[in-house]
């Protein structure tokens, strides 16, 4: 058996400081005794019995409200206070306890240690061993005892207090809860709403202050980990307009344009920083008083159209990033942000011949995309048709790819087409689709119709509900058309684009039996509508010649493009072997052009759509307006004037022009050397 004493065992202090909870201690006291005082002087207080009236009734429930408050804050702090008071007793002892366990250990070691230090000493007698072996060995192990028993009291002291410590937590969970808290740190955030909500006046001041402290910590210097850190921070407060309103002013254009930014280019990685973001936005959006510095901030907050810098590319980004939070929640607030930013992006995307998500590469996700999948939760149609009310927004909804589908831009125009601003988006879209379609136009012609094929019933759906758009339309057309007739602008693209619009079928029957209702049902003159009646024809005559050409258009591009690499891989490589023009390579090449389809023509058949005349025009007014009419002929008359009238405006359409790759196959071998430089 060993004769060397144990090893001590460790003895420490419980964790924490009884001094800092005696702290907490007297600031409860202080606090409660606050709460307290308040209660006895609101009890105190009467409204007059003579007073009347709301300004009475509203005094008397704010004192009411005040004075149920704070004795319920009474309640909780006292109760706190008491139960705070016994731990710390307990702690207190426990302390003292931990302190005699450890002294007695001291003691007994050093006692213990000289006591050995005799019994296995050397002899005098030249070094022979002591004879106290076995009773060193009986002390040591005496000693082991003691020791352990110090080291079971010391746990269950411990434990105890732990245990002790866990019921004080379940206490002031218990009275935090009534009151929005749950005894955690950072619950004052939701004390403080707890508070707002039961007296506004106060609250609101109280949280505005919160607002601007947490727009201070947003803008501080340090890691994108820091900075969602600290926005994680202050997401207690997400319920408070007050605090919405304060955080976005003080952080005005220049803060959130720097979030924004950061949100953009680190899409993913701080999601806290995102949905504080989109929380106060969405707050401010939908309810900051106009004008407030909020409201400018946010309205501040613009995407610069012709700017090629990728900065605002990432910017754009991280406005989409917001959107995508706010997608699922809805509110007015959600559906303004998407409408507004919507704009934006879609106005940025027609001049940079890209979307920002495009420029600025993956992950990043579509911000239009997210907008309209922000507007089609929340269903508005306000917002919807004031995202469409735009015929560049319309111009570049139709000519931008969707991979992940038209669905949400589908159901966009339906909510538009339900909505106050219906007519604004028709006569928007009709505007866009006109665009280029004029004779000698810079513009280029929507003829990529992959969209508008699939969102067809909806938008045909949004014109048919109009009618009071297209009608005006056709009425000026037959009252300043003809051949020497010349139309504004506007009305122009607006009667160009209702022709493409019914160039399908599909689309074309129920916008036709839109305005064919529409004139039965009015109240303008027979003549009048019989003239209309023709205008419509007109437009379904000149669809129809507009559906060919178009389709025509698109295989003569298509034919240019294989006639491009034809004479790029074939025809200029082979002038160096070619002889003059008729030679049988030369022969041979242009056959193989022909057969595989390379040599600038477009082989289609002719326009077989049904071709529709004055007379057509005449009978279906005699059709719709014939019972009403007194004069049939003058029906039919006004019908044809108006068919007449419009086609002459409208005009016929062209075929393309030659293509240059035509001219260049047209020009020889001798031709080319001529016009080589020399060397």
């Amino acid at each position: 058996m060993s004769t060397l004493l144990p090893t001590p065992a460790e003895l420490p202090d419980p964790p924490g400081s009884p001094a800092a909870l005696g702290d907490v201690l007297d600031q409860l006291a202080s606090a409660g005794f606050a709460a307290g005082t308040t209660v006895h002087l609101l009890d105190a207080t009467a409204v007059d019995t003579g007073w009347q009236g709301a300004d009475a009734a509203a005094v008397t429930t704010e004192v009411a409200t005040a004075t149920a408050v704070a004795g319920e804050l009474h309640n909780a702090l006292t109760t706190a206070a008491a139960r705070l008071a016994e731990h710390r007793e307990l702690w207190l002892t426990v302390l003292a306890r931990v302190a005699v366990l450890r002294a007695d250990q001291r003691d007994q070691f050093a006692r213990a240690g000289s006591r050995l230090a005799v019994l296995m000493g050397p002899a005098w007698d030249g070094g022979v061993p002591a004879p106290g072996r076995d009773e060193a060995a009986d002390l040591s192990a005496a000693v082991a005892v003691d020791d352990a028993d110090r080291a079971v009291e010391h746990r269950a002291l411990l434990d105890e207090l732990a245990a002790d410590a866990v019921a004080v937590a379940a206490v002031l969970a218990a009275v935090a809860a009534p009151l929005g808290g749950a005894a955690r740190p950072g619950d004052a955030a939701g004390v403080t709403a707890w508070l707002a909500g039961r007296m506004p006046g106060w609250g609101d001041g109280a949280f505005a202050a919160l607002g601007r402290e947490a727009a201070a910590d947003l803008l501080r210097p340090g890691t994108a980990e820091q900075l969602d850190a600290a926005a994680a921070g202050w997401s207690g407060h997400a319920a408070s307009p007050a605090f919405a309103a304060a955080v976005v002013g003080r952080l005005g254009v220049d803060g959130l344009r720097w979030l924004l930014t950061v949100l953009g280019e680190r899409s993913g990685a701080v999601d806290a920083l995102a949905g504080l973001l989109a929380g106060r936005l969405d707050s401010v959006a939908g309810g900051a008083a106009p004008g407030s510095p909020a409201r400018r901030a946010l309205g501040d907050l613009r995407l610069a159209p012709a700017d090629p810098d990728g900065a605002v590319d990432v910017l754009a980004v991280g406005m989409g990033t917001v959107l995508g939070v706010l997608a699922g929640r809805g509110g007015a607030g959600a559906s303004a942000l998407a409408a507004s930013w919507g704009r934006q992006f879609l106005a940025r995307e027609a001049v940079q011949g890209a979307g920002a998500a495009v420029r600025v590469g993956a992950p990043a996700a579509d911000p239009v995309a997210v907008a309209l999948t922000v507007l089609r939760h929340a269903g508005d149609r306000a917002a919807a048709g004031e995202l469409l009310a735009d015929p560049a927004a319309w111009t570049t909804l139709l000519s931008r790819p969707w991979p992940g589908g038209t669905e949400d831009l589908a159901a966009v125009v339906t909510l538009a087409a339900a909505g106050p601003a219906a007519a604004p988006a028709v006569g928007a879209l009709l505007q866009s689709l006109g665009r280029g379609l004029a004779p000698d136009s810079p513009d280029e012609v929507l003829v990529d119709q992959v969209t508008l094929v699939r969102i067809g019933a909806e938008v045909s759906g949004l014109v048919a509900g109009q009618a009071g758009v297209v009608l005006p339309v056709l009425e000026t057309a037959v009252r300043d058309g003809g051949r020497e007739g010349r139309l504004d602008a506007s009305t122009d693209a607006a009667l160009r684009g209702l022709a493409l619009l019914i160039a399908d079928e599909a689309r074309s029957e129920p916008v036709v039996t839109a305005v064919q209702a529409a004139l039965a049902a009015g109240d303008a003159s027979v003549s009048s509508s019989a003239e209309l009646v023709g205008a419509t024809v007109a437009v379904q005559e000149h669809a129809q010649r507009l559906r060919y050409g178009l389709a025509y258009s698109q295989e003569h591009e298509a034919a240019v493009d294989r006639q491009l690499l034809w004479t790029l891989g074939v025809t200029v490589p082979s002038f160096a072997v070619r002889g003059p023009r008729g030679d049988p390579l030369s022969a041979a090449l242009d056959v193989a052009a022909v057969l595989v389809g390379a040599d600038g023509e477009v082989r289609m058949g002719p326009d077989t759509g049904r071709v529709r005349t004055a007379e057509d025009a005449q009978r279906d007014a005699v059709e719709l307006l014939g019972e009403e009419a007194i004069d049939p002929g003058a029906v039919g008359a006004a019908a044809r004037t108006g068919f007449v009238q419009v086609a002459a405006v409208l005009g016929s359409l062209g075929s393309p022009g030659p293509s240059l790759w035509d001219q260049l196959d047209d020009l020889s071998r001798d031709d080319l050397s001529e016009r080589r430089p020399p060397r």
